[in-house]
């Protein structure tokens, strides 16, 4: 009986061969952002949708610069583990910048409850605006984070004068790979960038599930977590050390 770890291909999911698939898609595409493909070339749009780890993204973000090739960096305002205004995140996505990765907006539609495409345009204006402010950087494309109800249909090249991730020419027209929920869920990025069949391609991945070592996705979410408790819990035995004050406990 075939193994969770064969079927959904555990081993694939490491930095080293993280390396190694982009230097694999560099031999069929080029690589481009979503504002400066070219229709007529064999292009790749790399893309991380940052859910749970801005450290993650950053580690990636060290690894295609070093490949030379360039990704854009999706980030949420809504996420449950993440701060965007925390200082430590904060310096995280200045790095990505300062390796040449552009950031977009990935918005969190469950979060607002969008009714209709004025809606979600008033809303992306709003996000839209916030991460400027807070990272000093154009955001020119954005996607969705778990479509449901009307976004489901939203479909425009542009809303809000923003690159829509999920637009109707990148499902048509584009071909397209993802690691949701840490694995590939329609198709294996290795079989993909070896056949080279698709013209142009849009690769969807999120840095947490991207590891040193060989896990499963339960295994990659919990040292995520894990990794963010500890570090809060250091956060604040530093700073009542560093005021005078005691951490009591029961002894």
């Amino acid at each position: 009986m075939m193994s969770n770890a064969d079927r959904y291909h555990f081993a694939d999911f490491t930095l080293e061969n993280y390396r190694r698939l982009l230097r694999l898609a560099r031999q069929n595409y080029v690589f481009r952002t979503y504002t400066d493909f070219d229709a007529g070339e064999r292009f790749v749009l790399w893309r991380h949708d940052v859910d749970l780890s801005a450290h993650a993204a950053r580690r990636l973000a060290e690894i295609e610069a070093s490949e030379g090739v360039v990704a854009t960096y999706f980030l949420c305002l809504h996420s449950e583990f993440y701060n965007l205004l925390e200082r430590e995140i904060v310096a995280c996505i200045h790095q990505i910048l300062a390796l040449g990765h552009p950031i977009g907006l990935h918005f969190d539609v469950g979060f607002h409850g969008v009714q209709s495409e004025e809606h979600l345009e008033d809303l992306l204006r709003r996000e839209k605006r916030i991460l400027e402010e807070v990272f000093e950087r154009e955001v020119l494309a954005f996607s969705f984070h778990i479509p449901t109800g009307p976004a489901l249909y939203c479909r425009a090249f542009r809303y809000a004068g923003l690159v829509n991730a999920g637009a109707e020419y990148f499902q048509g027209q584009v071909g397209y790979c993802s690691d949701s929920n840490g694995y590939w869920r329609i198709r294996r990025l290795e079989d993909v960038l070896r056949e080279g069949s698709d013209r142009c391609l849009q690769v969807l991945t999120h840095p947490e599930w991207w590891q040193d070592a060989v896990m499963s996705p339960r295994q990659r979410l919990d040292r995520c977590i894990q990794g963010r408790a500890e570090k809060m819990r250091a956060w604040y035995e530093r700073t009542v050390q560093e005021h005078g004050r005691p951490n009591l406990d029961w002894e």
